[in-house]
């Protein structure tokens, strides 16, 4: 893996890599947020980078008159992916990545919030094997994408059928949060604009979310580390000269 610069573009701070740093950590890969919350510019360019992290956030893709950032995100994400760099998207990450090669992003039949079941779609693909067929997923989204031409979907939920997907062995895109901590959940809950959604949810409460991400919370950290490790064994060694 290369030991260059990771970028994480960031749109709230709440919303930050959570257990991924762990694993950045681990293999040695140096990163830093560029908080576009806080007007920071969306880089240009993909030389001196050695990959992209795209978090999630509030706003919607199709939102780019209210935030033009997010067209020079998804450059930014065609410009590394093409490299053959790693592209990691979570939530709106995902979603960014989806846009960026061509498929369409709207709002879905309702917001998915809390703790919710998430099937892999694809066994028998390398970076899904061996993980549960069947687990408990954190999510905090109401908008969803169609899979960009070529991609391979990996996840879904009962609610939402496109929950991940990947391009190739570079792009891994994760609608559902698996980055999680019950700390980072915690800022979450106590964030106001995450209150206003989340009082807007019939089938959520911040006592339910507390009481399940005792019982799911460590679960999902150690297959979310799995998921992380190999995509970037995988797209890390693909990127190497």
């Amino acid at each position: 893996m290369s030991d260059k610069e990771w970028f994480v573009l960031r749109h709230v701070e709440h919303e930050h890599i959570g257990t991924i740093a762990q694993t950045l950590a681990a293999v040695g890969v140096p990163y830093r947020y560029v908080d576009v919350f806080r007007n920071a510019p969306v880089p240009r360019s993909e030389k001196d980078l050695g990959g992209l992290i795209v978090m999630g956030g509030p706003m919607g893709v199709y939102e780019s008159d209210r935030y033009p950032f997010l067209k020079n995100e998804q450059e930014l994400i065609r410009r590394v992916a093409g490299a053959g760099l790693p592209v990691l998207g979570i939530c709106l990450g995902s979603q960014l990545i989806a846009s960026a090669f061509g498929g369409k992003v709207y709002p879905g039949p309702r917001k998915e919030i809390g703790w919710h079941p998430v099937e892999v779609t694809a066994p028998g693909d390398s970076l899904t094997a061996d993980l549960p067929r069947r687990f408990m997923g954190f999510h905090w989204h109401g908008d969803t994408f169609d899979l960009p031409s070529g991609a391979v979907r990996l996840f879904q939920s009962d609610l939402y059928q496109n929950q991940g997907f990947r391009c190739g062995q570079n792009v891994l895109a994760l609608q559902f949060h698996c980055e999680v901590t019950p700390a980072m959940i915690e800022e979450w809950l106590q964030d106001g604009g995450c209150q206003t959604e989340l009082s807007a949810v019939q089938d959520a409460s911040a006592a339910a979310i507390r009481n399940q991400t005792k019982e799911w919370g460590a679960k999902l950290e150690e297959m979310g580390g799995k998921l992380f490790s190999r995509f970037f064994d995988q797209a890390g060694s693909k990127a190497l000269p």
